[in-house]
């Protein structure tokens, strides 16, 4: 099997996998773009000022702005007075957002799992260092 046809199966998965957990947790009622919005968010421990979060995600203000109250009423992002600056708020993760994470880690555990079932310890550790070696210089554009 080549390996774009090894990755697109792996890929493919994953992201079923993704889905189940989504289905069961109602987090499917998030887009692509949204999804990004809170990883950008999740990223921060101390969240972050919409000023940041506008330039993390390389948009205006504005669309932050829109983005962050689309989120806040469905319960993922919360805003509390911001310490350093008393006319700013931070935006920072409610227990929602950070389910997501744990979902995406229970869904790279499932999947190293099931490679696991396959493989020897020694192969394992082979694909590891593969990996990593592989995804040192990736970017997330």
């Amino acid at each position: 099997m080549l390996i774009t046809e090894s990755l697109k199966r792996l890929q493919w998965h994953m992201w079923h996998h993704w889905r189940q957990y989504a289905q069961r947790s109602g987090s499917m009622e998030l887009s692509n773009s949204e999804l990004d919005y809170l990883y950008a968010l999740m990223s921060a421990k101390n969240g972050l000022r919409l000023t940041e979060l506008a330039e993390r995600m390389s948009v205006s203000k504005a669309s932050a702005s829109a983005m962050a109250s689309k989120l806040e009423a469905r319960g993922y992002l919360q805003r509390l007075p911001c310490t350093d600056d008393g006319r700013a708020m931070r935006l920072l993760a409610t227990g929602k957002s950070t389910a997501l994470e744990q979902e995406e880690r229970d869904v790279y555990l499932q999947t190293a799992a099931s490679l696991a079932q396959h493989l020897n310890a020694e192969e394992m550790q082979q694909l590891a260092h593969l990996l990593n070696k592989a995804c040192q210089n990736l970017t997330i554009d």
